[in-house]
């Protein structure tokens, strides 16, 4: 069933329990669903925004909160607009889209004000918050892949909300458009395959010259299967890799020749950095964003070229190259080896002499200590985890200036608190960034001073 554009996908008409109207909608929670109070109990709606005056349906009643969706808009919020995807509420890729896009980072930055109030925690400033495209963004991005035997069909997208179901579209429109404008043709093609129950998921890296497509398959696949992959691929700019176990079995089919997926960012008054990943590399997925990200970055650091810098978690030098181009001498530490050799390849091709990159487990004190020297500045890129085991240590580094970039805001205010209340440092200013429209995801940056 589907009220009013989100989907009830799972769930029978028997269990959807009772319908009441006229409910005021007071707050958006951090999963981009409408909070109400009835009765004094929480109920979250599917579906509405803060504001609104809703009829809503019932999906589930517990002790302490109810669950529901959105009926009928008797009220709309002045900031909600018609979705541009046809599965929105049913695709599990986008929560928001009913949202106006500056609404939506407004929210983002009221989750992070309210999680620091809960810490106890204020800041000097608040940054503006950092935006940029809101469609057809994601360069990044793992779609599942799955043969529909009743309806001989072979579906591939992101699953549908709270489902292990693959979302049934034809197109994408937060994938960037050489291969969201594309699902169709994908789909028909695997639906031709002998092997089109065999094949679990397609990985995509968009590059500068044209998307990598890594099929991940449960059995061989046949000459002729092959073939039939490649032949779509020759219609658009597409690199097709197989991958048949682990990480290590990812290899290139099409075309013959080795492609160099590389990315390339334009900063420091035009100056341009490349990069060069693998398809299985962790990469920024908004592009656009990145770059703003970056230049916001340096001007926080205030770089000069006496700094010496660390740049942890620093993947395949996004960040360690640019802030070489203004400092002294970089070190950049990241526990996967392989990015480690793959930032200093990239360090080497943009000529950039001042930097060195060593591997080591930055969630484990005796291993990244022998790294921990004094320096002047230092940036944070941790994964959603956050990096505790660093913060409880950052006298270790002792730098004047930190930036924090984080995708997880929880982990966020954690360290926050760590690192003003046991490491003795300020809270000079925080923001947020919207690296992924349309979703609950919310990145952040924070400056610390000591």
């Amino acid at each position: 069933m589907v009220f009013y554009g989100f989907s009830t996908t799972r769930i029978s008409e028997q269990e959807i329990i009772a319908m009441t109207q006229g409910i005021s909608v007071t707050k958006l929670t951090t999963d981009g669903r409408g909070l109400a109070f009835i009765d004094g109990k929480a109920t979250f709606i599917k579906g509405a925004l803060p504001g609104e005056e809703v009829t809503l349906h019932y999906l589930k009643r517990k002790r302490q909160y109810d669950e529901a969706v959105v009926l009928e808009i008797l009220k709309p919020a002045p900031e909600r607009v018609v979705p541009q995807c046809q599965v929105f509420g049913i695709c599990g890729g986008c929560s928001l889209q009913h949202l106006q896009s500056q609404a939506q980072i407004h929210y983002k930055e009221m989750w992070l004000r309210e999680l620091l109030a809960k810490a106890d925690l204020t800041t000097n400033s608040w940054l503006a918050p950092l935006q940029a495209e809101v469609w057809g963004y994601r360069h990044k991005a793992r779609l599942g892949v799955r043969f529909v035997k009743k309806k001989q069909e072979v579906l591939v997208g992101f699953r549908e909300a709270e489902s292990n179901f693959i979302t049934n579209t034809q197109r994408c429109e937060i994938l960037h458009p050489h291969i969201g404008a594309h699902l169709q043709e994908l789909k028909q093609m695997l639906t031709t395959l002998s092997s089109k129950d065999q094949i679990a998921q397609i990985e995509l890296a968009v590059s500068d010259v044209g998307v990598a497509l890594v099929f991940r398959h449960l059995v061989p696949l046949s000459a002729t299967d092959v073939q039939k992959i490649i032949a779509l691929a020759k219609n658009y700019p597409w690199f097709i890799y197989l991958q048949s176990g682990g990480l290590e079995t990812i290899e290139q089919i099409y075309p013959e020749q080795p492609v160099a997926l590389t990315y390339t960012l334009n900063l420091l008054q035009n100056r341009s950095f490349k990069f060069i990943f693998r398809p299985q590399d962790f990469i920024q997925v908004n592009r656009s964003l990145n770059e703003k990200m970056l230049e916001q970055a340096l001007f926080l650091l205030e770089l000069t070229a006496e700094d010496r810098v660390a740049d942890l978690f620093c993947g395949l030098g996004n960040f360690s190259l640019p802030i070489a181009a203004l400092s002294k001498e970089v070190l950049g530490l990241e526990g996967d080896a392989a990015m480690t050799r793959l930032a200093q390849d990239n360090a080497e091709a943009n000529q950039i002499t001042n930097v060195r990159f060593a591997s080591s487990n930055l969630f484990d004190v005796d291993a990244f200590t022998p790294w921990a020297l004094p320096v002047d500045k230092l940036l944070l890129d941790p994964p959603r985890a956050g990096a505790e085991a660093v913060v409880r240590h950052m006298h270790l580094w002792r730098p004047r200036r930190l930036v924090y970039v984080s995708c997880h805001l929880a982990t966020l205010v954690r360290d926050l608190e760590i690192l003003v209340k046991e490491q003795g440092y300020k809270l000079q200013a925080l923001g947020v960034m919207d690296m992924f429209p349309h979703t609950d995801h919310v990145e952040a940056m924070a400056l610390l001073t000591h």
